[in-house]
């Protein structure tokens, strides 16, 4: 076992930053056997990586992305029908992840399998705080404050990973996921830790999106990305639609993948996927219009590292017109 002034150091020396909070570490320490285990995670860290890329920005550098990538034939609009049976069939592939490896479909790591996750829960729910840290410091950088807020929305809660850290920003959340069995772990998680000022939504039809109530702040990582173009489009502008006046958005989104077309025609008719979660983008001018439409104006953009070399992977930070 490591202790926790090694994982302090290992931020420090690794990351250039201080630890989340004492739970981020208290987590570490448990979790890890030996110094050179603790290295290995921060070493292939996703923020580790993308460090490494960000001194060298010269074409075929590691993390610059081509831009002579030519754009990609992406169908958007499709029918109210088309969009629900798109819902159904995304619901199904979460169902039956959250029957089977709920954990793992959040963040794919053999750590978070059903076989493993006992022993690295603690370290799974401690990661969600860095996705806390990097929503705030965005935040700070655009000149947002947060505690002015009161109420937000997280779409694909999952099993509460992220939304057990927002509970601890905002009085009231809501989190929101398509599939229930993924909804069962989360609550469970929130009464596990004593947190009363969550709801949970089961949202798996687009008649939903229309009666939500309004709220303030809007959050959601490596979920638009597992709904066809169409779905995605629709949720986001749904949900941008009911933030309030002022109200803050902040959320991941694909905007490019090499060799990828959408057809929706095609893919009503595809099987859907087993044991995996599909991916897919929508063109960067369809989402700066959804936000237009939408009465929002973006604060902050920026290519994160949620996909491959081969996909230009978007976090933006919006404010609604107070207007």
């Amino acid at each position: 076992m490591v202790s926790k002034t090694d994982v302090i150091m290992a931020y420090r020396l690794l990351l250039g930053r201080e630890p989340e909070n004492d739970d981020v570490v208290t987590g570490k320490a448990a979790h890890f056997d030996s110094l050179e285990h603790l290295r290995s995670d921060f070493i292939e860290s996703a923020e580790f990586r993308q460090m490494l890329q960000v001194p060298t920005m010269r074409p075929g550098d590691p993390g610059v992305k081509p831009l002579s990538w030519p754009p990609a034939d992406v169908e958007v609009s499709v029918s109210p029908e088309i969009l629900r049976r798109m819902v159904l069939r995304i619901e199904g592939e979460f169902l039956d992840l959250g029957a089977t490896e709920p954990h793992w479909s959040v963040l794919t790591s053999e750590r978070y399998r059903a076989k493993n996750i006992r022993d690295n829960e603690t370290e799974f729910y401690a990661s969600g705080g860095e996705a806390i840290s990097q929503f705030q410091v965005a935040a700070a950088r655009c000149g947002l404050d947060l505690s002015s807020y009161k109420s937000c929305f997280e779409l694909g809660c999952g099993v509460g990973r992220i939304t057990l850290w927002l509970a601890r920003l905002f009085p009231a959340v809501t989190g929101a996921d398509i599939s229930v069995n993924h909804i069962d772990l989360a609550r469970a998680a929130a009464e596990r830790a004593g947190t009363t000022n969550i709801s949970f939504l089961n949202i798996n039809k687009i008649e939903q999106y229309e009666t939500l109530p309004p709220f303030d702040v809007f959050l959601s990582l490596i979920v638009l990305q597992h709904n066809p173009p169409p779905l995605m489009a629709f949720i986001l502008e749904a949900i941008l639609t009911k933030l309030s006046p002022g109200g803050a958005a902040y959320f991941q989104i694909p905007t490019h993948l090499t060799n990828y077309s959408f057809r929706a025609a095609d893919y009503v008719e595809s099987p859907p996927m087993v044991g995996n979660a599909e991916v897919h983008c929508i063109p960067q001018a369809v989402l700066f219009e959804i936000i237009r439409r939408a009465g929002c104006e973006v604060l902050e953009i920026r290519e994160d590292s949620s996909l491959g070399s081969n996909a230009i992977s978007n976090r933006l930070l919006l404010r609604k017109s107070p207007r």
